[in-house]
This record gives C-alpha cells, structure tokens and sequence, in this order.
C-alpha cells in the first residue's frame, strides 16, 4: 500500500507541477487552463512585444505599456483591447510591425494568388517577381514557373523586376531565383542584441524558414548581367528579395528607393485567433550594410527602370 500511495503521490506532484507550469508559462505556447480574461490577454500580448520587439529598451515602450493596461483595464472583450494593442506593437517594433485581427484576416483570404511572369525580350529573360501569399501548392507553382524559365529559356541576361512586390512569403520568390543566386550567405537577421542569424541557399534549399519547397535542377547560370528593378511599393520580403542580390558583381539595381521594410518579423498567435506580427530584426547584406527599416537605395536612380537596365545590359554584352 505504501508503493502504491507513494505512486499516486507522485503522480499527483507532477501533474500539479505541470498545471502550474501551464497556468503561467502556457501563454508563451498559446495554451491556456481556462480563457484568459481581456486583461491577461493584453498582458500576454504586451509580454510578447517587450520580450521580441526591437525598441523595447527606450522610455516611450514603458510609458506605452503602462498606459496599454491602464486604457483596458475595463475592456469586456478581447476585440476592445485591439486598437490598443495596434499602438503599442507600433511603438514596440517599428513600422512593420502589426496585428493580423479578424479584419485583417478576411482581407487576407479574398487576396489573390498572382503568379510571376517569364518572358524573353531582345536575348533578355525578363522575370517579374509579384507579391506571394498562397497555399503549399501555389507556392510550388510559383517557384517553378521561375525556375524552369531560367533553366529552359535562351537568353543572354536577365531583368529580375520586383517593382509593386510588396511581401508575403519570400521563399518562392528566392528559390525560384535560386539558379542565378550564388549557394551560401544570402543576408543575415540581427535581433536588438546583435546576434546574427544567416539566412543561406544551399542546393536549391534555404536554412532559413522552413520551406518545403524542392528545387529540382540546382545548376546554376552565371556569368550573365542581371538588373533588380525596385521602386516605393518593393516592400518586407520584396525587399529581401532584392537584397539576395547585394554584393554579386554582375548585378545592378534601377529604380526608386524601395520602401523601406527592411526587416524581419515573428508570428506570436493570440487566445482569439489573431497574430501579432513583431519585428524582431533588422538586416545585414552580403557586404555587412545594416538596413534599419531604410530603403534599399537603386544604383541608377531612374523613372523608366526597364529602358535604363536594358542600355546597360546592352553595355555589358559588347
């Protein structure tokens, strides 16, 4: 009997060290006991920002936290507290930082897949690179109408256009470029405590995120001129993209200044559905320049990209 009691004893230890454990760490993994209340939501929400964002350490995050909690001390639903919340992330991560709620959501689900564009145009491959957000099987789509351009077209240079690229997933765009991308180093995350994460192609795959996508020819095409068109609506993974170009000697860049997304955001899930997206990283290129949410600045600053990069590919290939 004593085994026995010694048994249940223990089992009953533990389970109460992991309902304890639960109760106030589960937040951190989006499991709850019960359902929070509006104000251990916000308190949730705001812990994910002070602990992720990239200017939490400044006067303007405390006072704006205490005020957060203050301005929902009353709230009687989670979507009461949401315009605060969108404030403060503001003042947490900058600019590109956001929450996905319910609004934005069903925006985001009526959006369309838009698929990239392959021509040849005068022995020039001209790729125009949209936005991406889609489903598994589009983004494979996605990545190999690129990739199977670059492998089976005939041409002599290529003219990768992200103008209007405003973001999304960036993996499609970046594997399906990945035959003129040098394998190695692409860029590197740096988080507020300067720590670096590389971001590497390697074998028609990245480190990176997570993609299940699968290149299937990985030889690469070198040696040949390439123009990144940008332009004030290249934005977030438009934008690093672009900067998977940095660095190479045959590439040049023509356009505008880009938007000025330069940087690197992490999904926390909320109780209710919606998404904090914070920025937690700025970026380095491949020639270590540090990009802080600043533009990616065009080495030809011009109002007609494409004729621009055409005189000088046309340049290159005398």
């Amino acid at each position: 009997m004593k085994i026995v009691k010694r048994i249940l004893l223990a089992v009953v230890t533990i389970c109460v060290l992991f309902l304890g454990i639960i109760y106030f760490l589960g937040y951190k993994l989006n499991i709850y006991l019960v359902p929070p209340s509006p104000q251990k939501y916000v308190q949730v929400a705001l812990n994910n920002m002070d602990e992720l964002g990239l200017f939490t350490d400044s006067k303007e995050w405390v006072e704006t936290k205490k005020n957060t909690i203050q301005e929902t001390s009353n709230a009687k639903d989670y979507a009461e507290t949401i315009p605060n919340l969108k404030k403060a992330i503001k003042v947490a991560g900058g600019k590109h930082s956001f929450i996905e709620d319910e609004e934005n959501m069903s925006k985001k689900s009526i959006e369309e897949y838009v698929k990239p564009k392959a021509e040849v145009e005068n022995d020039i491959l001209v790729l125009t690179i949209p936005a991406f957000t889609g489903s598994d099987k589009e983004a494979e789509e996605y990545t190999t109408i690129l990739e199977t351009a670059l492998h089976k077209k005939i041409y002599k240079s290529v003219i990768v256009d992200l103008c209007g690229n405003t973001g999304g997933d960036m993996a499609p765009m970046i594997l399906g470029l990945s035959a003129i991308l040098p394998d190695g180093k692409l860029f590197s995350y740096v988080d507020k405590n300067n720590d670096l994460e590389p971001v590497t192609l390697k074998s028609g795959e990245l480190n990176s995120n997570i993609s299940t996508i699968k290149i299937s020819d990985n030889k690469k095409i070198k040696k040949v001129p390439i123009a990144i068109l940008i332009d004030s609506n290249t934005g977030s993974s438009g934008e690093l993209t672009a900067l998977c170009f940095k660095g190479i000697p045959n590439v040049k860049f023509f356009g505008s200044d880009s938007a000025g997304y330069t940087s690197a955001n992490q999904s926390v899930y909320l109780y209710d559905g919606s998404t904090l997206q914070i920025t937690s990283a700025f970026v380095k290129d491949r020639t270590n320049k540090i990009y802080k949410n600043v533009p990616i600045n065009p080495d030809v600053r011009t109002n007609n990209s494409k004729s621009s990069a055409i005189e000088w590919i046309k340049s290159q290939l005398k």
